[in-house]
């Protein structure tokens, strides 16, 4: 049996040991239970498993999804506690806890401890801090969690691994191209190449090609609903807006639900480092922003659901109705259109082929895979192209920025555009589009345009990674919904003297043309594109649903 070594001397932050104050705490909400020597606690995959605190005993917490059997750590002072941020957000566990020695134990189910971490601050702080230490740490130390085996030019392959990544799930991508243990591997599924990718974990189970609402309903990332609930207010779209006012709106007592199509964090999600967010002047992840925000939602007890696409908005007498792709139904008083936007696909010879394999449209650590040594594109001349210009040098030879002006000062934030000038392996082409994308399993090469000496050349590239503006995602919604030119959402003064406005109360400001239905964020018309004023509207939000509620 393996052991990891020295994880508790090496992450003492992640393996803190409750106080007497907060061990009476505990008691108040929980039972003892004994456990004998062996028996096991829970299981890796299960769902709404319990959070122990350590009384007496032992409890080694084993990782079995590498193939072997190995101790992540073991604890064995009265105090400690098993769990992580599955605990309130209702995924799998990442690993099984057996006991070690006759163990008694504090039981706590994962509902209890919400209303502990809503209730009790002297205890909830110390336990969503360390669960947010515990997913760095097994990110560090590699956990393999679950394996994602396939192509790195599968385009299915890479929307597996994009889903699972933005959901914040542990797993290793291994190859078939290029890695020695997958003969082993598929011989062991009794997989054949062809019908890669798969999931797995362990030997426990396999999924052959899954869509990604089969994933999320395997790891219980999906919820199911009951038709007869009606929400105070529901938010479509899990972005910066969706989530602040998924914090704001649970906090204030409102049975708040986000309906997510992919995973949190919306198109800020993809950026691989936000430097001009207040409060954190040395920036942090796109990623990181996204799992921060959703378990502070959880925390006061907003219900989420990832693979959650809303298919149509119908408005029948006071209450919204959403018809979810699966046929659910969600009724609710109130609504919040944040579905965002997304980038816009590059209308040029070839690009269809190669989306997920070879043309990206966010830079993470994920997609950053394929530019070790190698040359890529970033196209577009905003903050998002520039964040991932910079971001992108760190691991590829050579850099390409293309814009179709001849200033990138125009629509980047000075910081950015002085840090890619002092980079000396990006280089800047201005006037330059691309016209063609070709290769034979992946990009090879794209063929380039001076759009004013209309001097055409070759550039032989891995990557292509587009961030040329952005389409709203409103196309579930109903004509009563009014938008722009553009199909963005309408909002305050600009609907106040449209037809469709019934009342004789103005709109509120972020307020649309049908009363009770708000929109903020991206997806709202004339709104300021940056992360900052998504999460100002999605909080403002809360307030006009209060007000509107009042006279419901």
């Amino acid at each position: 049996m393996n052991e990891v070594k020295d994880l508790k001397a090496k992450y003492p932050q992640a393996f803190p040991t409750l106080s007497d104050k907060q061990i009476k705490i505990v008691e108040e909400f929980s039972k003892c239970k004994t456990y004998e020597d062996g028996e096991y606690l829970f299981h890796a995959g299960e769902t709404e498993f319990m959070f122990h605190v350590l009384k007496s005993g032992g409890i080694e917490i084993l990782d079995r999804s590498g193939g072997n059997e190995k101790i992540l750590v073991t604890h064995d002072q009265s105090g400690e506690f098993t769990g992580d941020v599955a605990n309130l957000t209702g995924g799998p566990a990442n690993a099984d806890a057996r006991a070690k020695g006759k163990t008694d134990v504090y039981e706590i189910c994962s509902l209890t401890l919400m209303n502990i971490i809503a209730e009790r601050p002297a205890l909830s702080d110390l336990v969503l801090q360390t669960f947010i230490t515990r997913v760095q740490v097994l990110q560090e130390i590699e956990l393999t969690g679950l394996r994602v085996i396939g192509s790195q030019y599968s385009q299915d392959t890479f929307r597996i691994r994009d889903f699972l990544s933005k959901n914040q799930v542990l797993f290793t991508w291994i190859d078939i191209e290029t890695d020695s243990q997958v003969g082993e591997l598929l011989k062991t599924f009794q997989i054949k190449p062809e019908e890669t990718p798969i999931v797995s974990y362990a030997e426990d189970w396999v999924l052959k090609n899954p869509s990604n609402e089969e994933i999320a309903e395997k790891l219980h990332i999906k919820r199911n609903f009951n038709e007869q609930e009606v929400y105070d207010l529901a938010i479509v779209g899990g972005g910066p807006a969706g989530l602040a006012a998924a914090v704001y709106g649970a906090s204030e007592g409102l049975k708040t639900i986000v309906l997510e199509k992919t995973a949190p964090g919306g198109q800020a999600a993809t950026s691989s480092k936000i430097e001009n967010y207040l409060g954190f002047p040395t920036g942090l992840s796109g990623k990181d922003l996204a799992s921060r925000a959703t378990l502070q939602a959880k925390k006061f007890g907003s219900q989420m659901s990832v693979s959650s696409a809303v298919k149509k908005l119908t408005l029948e007498n006071k209450l919204p109705i959403l018809q979810l792709e699966n046929g659910e139904n969600i009724s609710t008083k109130t609504l919040l259109i944040s579905s965002g936007a997304e980038y816009r696909k590059l209308d040029v010879e070839g690009r269809e082929r190669f989306d997920g394999a070879g043309v990206y449209y966010a830079a993470t650590q994920m997609e950053a895979q394929i530019c070790g040594g190698e040359n890529v594109i970033v196209v577009g001349g905003g903050n998002s192209a520039g964040q991932a210009a910079i971001f992108l040098a760190e691991k590829a030879r050579k850099v390409y920025l293309l814009i179709r002006g001849d200033d990138l000062n125009a629509g980047m934030s000075r910081y950015l555009s002085k840090r890619i000038e002092d980079t000396r392996n990006i280089e800047l082409m201005k006037n330059t589009e691309i016209t063609k994308i070709y290769g034979e399993d992946h990009v090879e090469k794209v063929d380039v345009i001076n759009n004013k000496t209309e001097e055409k050349s070759v550039l032989e590239i891995i990557g292509v990674f587009s961030f040329i503006g952005a389409n709203p995602r409103t196309e579930w919604l109903p004509s009563e919904i009014e938008t722009d030119e553009n199909g963005f959402v309408k909002t305050g003064t600009a609907i106040a003297n449209s037809n469709a406005w019934k009342l004789k109360r103005p709109p509120y400001f972020l307020e649309t043309s049908h009363q009770g239905i708000f929109a903020a964020g991206d997806v709202r018309a004339n709104s300021v594109k940056r992360v900052a004023s998504a999460v100002g509207e999605g909080s403002m939000t809360v307030q006009f649903v209060h007000e509107y509620l009042r006279d419901f």
